[in-house]
């Protein structure tokens, strides 16, 4: 990709090269101007109030004062600090274990209580600017209203009259990320671009995934800042037992990072050694079983109004998911087999439910499976078993493969990990762009040597340099501690970026490299 066109400007994302243009607060000068115009014209204690209470001859009560603006933003603003924190830790909780009930139903208590109290202060405040815009001639909010999704509440979006504009005429350039603090929405709808403009970008993907992303951006952004350089891109996991997340989103796009979502069609926090999920089948859900959550989740996606990748079933070609076909047998104990051509059905079942409810407009459907030469029998690695999975051109946007570098014995290239999946996707999904969805490298070296994971960066990025990878968009490296189950073997595995400071080094060199159809922000020390 080394004769990208890069983009001279941006609206929804930092520039390594212009100042971001500076959006107006439309929204927080109206919510202001409406309590104000409360204050004088409808609080009982207001001279306006007073004087028509007298005039009609009623003596007013006394009531309790009512908030000021300063105080009803800050009482909103730390609100959704809070559940933003709490949402960090639930999804932390329900990840790491599912034994955690007490805590988890603590939080979720919290949680709950949070989001009715600032419900009820967002209630209030837009009745007060709807006040205002009915007495004041017109005034309004830019977002044209706002909505609950999945208990997380945000405006609407406006993407502007025309596509390729934000009001100003300005066009909508490629994605830099946040090279500063990792930064919360403002009660606004943050910026982004459209779908369209997403899948139009130019230069590369970079993602990290981290434990808590993008809940909590702490580790996230000590990544980035020994990197040196921004990414344009966070993963995290979602199971078929929660809720689309807005906040989860919108988060995302505060930053500048385009939120790439794995969606699980089991409950969260079950692990990939549980191949077998009742009332989770392939079958279940074809079967509607899940059609009013599905109807309820992809109206959410579609009132939130921001891109979001959904990256649905990944690494459906291995045997250790509930989603897979093959027949999983470690200890000799069948389980029950989804039927043949169940995946593709069941994923055709999904787009048709978000095609139905508009929803297909803000999502980037993405094809994931994993690392075909690392399957355990030679009937998985071959192309007409991998393409039995694919759902057809029509319902996918990108493919993708999941890739780690796990065997010290393995030569650490890239053509190693990547080359024998990176043909079959190209076979059975010509044309397509191509995400590295998931990647990583385990440790291995010694001190005093150079670690197999540093010589692995440097391939991975000679390798995006190659002209016969221009169709690689880009990757999202998954930089933690994660303990895994791969056809039946179990094995935890560090493969943080900064494990090591010569594999970090390596990995901070190659992102730098002006052949690589990049275009990321520096990080600025902190």
């Amino acid at each position: 990709m080394s004769d990208l066109i890069r983009s001279t400007s941006t609206w929804w994302a930092q520039s390594s090269k212009h100042a971001r243009r500076t959006a107006i607060g439309t929204t927080a000068i109206v919510l202001v101007l409406g309590l104000i115009t409360w204050t004088v014209w409808v609080s009982p204690s207001g001279p306006v109030s007073s004087a028509v209470q007298t005039a009609l001859g009623v003596t007013p009560k006394k009531q309790a004062a009512q908030p000021t603006a300063a105080e009803l933003t800050a009482k909103l603003d730390a609100a959704q600090q809070r559940i933003w924190e709490l949402e960090g830790k639930l999804e932390s909780t329900d990840a790491q274990s599912g034994s955690r009930s007490d805590q988890i139903t603590t939080l979720k208590a919290q949680l709950a209580s949070l989001q009715s109290q600032l419900g009820a202060a967002k209630s209030r405040a837009e009745g007060f600017a709807g006040k205002s815009g009915a007495d004041g001639g017109g005034g309004g909010t830019s977002g044209g209203g706002s909505g609950t999704n999945g208990g997380s509440t945000g405006s609407a979006v406006d993407h502007g009259a025309a596509a390729g504009s934000n009001g100003s005429g300005s066009t909508h350039p490629v994605g830099t990320g946040n090279g500063g603090p990792s930064k919360d929405p403002s009660p606004t709808l943050p910026a982004a671009p459209t779908k369209a403009e997403v899948l139009a970008q130019q230069a590369r993907w970079y993602g990290l995934y981290t434990a808590q992303a993008p809940f909590n951006w702490a580790e996230y952004d000590e990544v980035q800042q020994q990197v040196g350089k921004a990414s344009n891109m966070v993963g995290f996991f979602q199971g078929f037992d929660q809720d689309f997340n807005a906040s989860a989103v919108q988060r995302s796009w505060a930053n500048g990072r385009l939120p790439m979502m794995t969606w699980e069609t089991k409950p969260l926090n079950v692990g990939n050694d549980k191949p077998n999920v009742p009332g989770y089948s392939n079958q279940d859900v074809i079967d509607g079983d899940f059609d009013a959550y599905l109807t309820k989740y992809a109206q959410a996606v579609k009132a939130n109004g921001q891109p979001i990748v959904i990256r649905l079933d990944h690494e459906m070609n291995g045997a250790w998911y509930n989603w897979s076909e093959q027949p999983f047998n470690p200890s000799k104990v069948e389980r029950p087999q989804n039927a043949p051509g169940t995946y593709r059905q069941m994923w055709q079942h999904v787009w048709q439910v978000f095609e139905a409810n508009g929803a297909n407009d803000e999502v980037i459907w993405n094809w994931s499976p994993t690392r075909i030469d690392d399957l355990g029998s030679d009937t998985y690695r071959t192309v007409d078993y991998t393409a039995k999975y694919y759902p057809g051109a029509q319902y996918v946007d990108w493919v993708g493969m999941s890739g780690y570098y796990r065997n010290a014995g393995d030569p650490a290239t890239f053509a190693k990990t990547f080359d024998a999946t990176l043909g079959q996707l190209r076979q059975i999904a010509p044309g397509k762009p191509i995400v590295l969805n998931e990647i990583g490298a385990t440790e291995s070296g010694t001190a005093v040597s150079e670690s197999q994971k540093a010589a692995w960066f440097t391939s991975l990025f000679a390798a995006l340099a190659d002209p016969a990878n221009d169709d690689v968009i880009g990757f999202a490296y998954f930089s933690e501690v994660a303990t895994s189950v791969t056809d039946g073997k179990r094995a935890t595995n560090d493969w943080r970026l900064n494990s090591r400071k010569d594999s970090l080094a390596a990995f901070s060199t190659g992102i730098r490299r002006d052949d690589i159809g990049y275009d990321l922000q520096e990080v600025k020390e902190q």
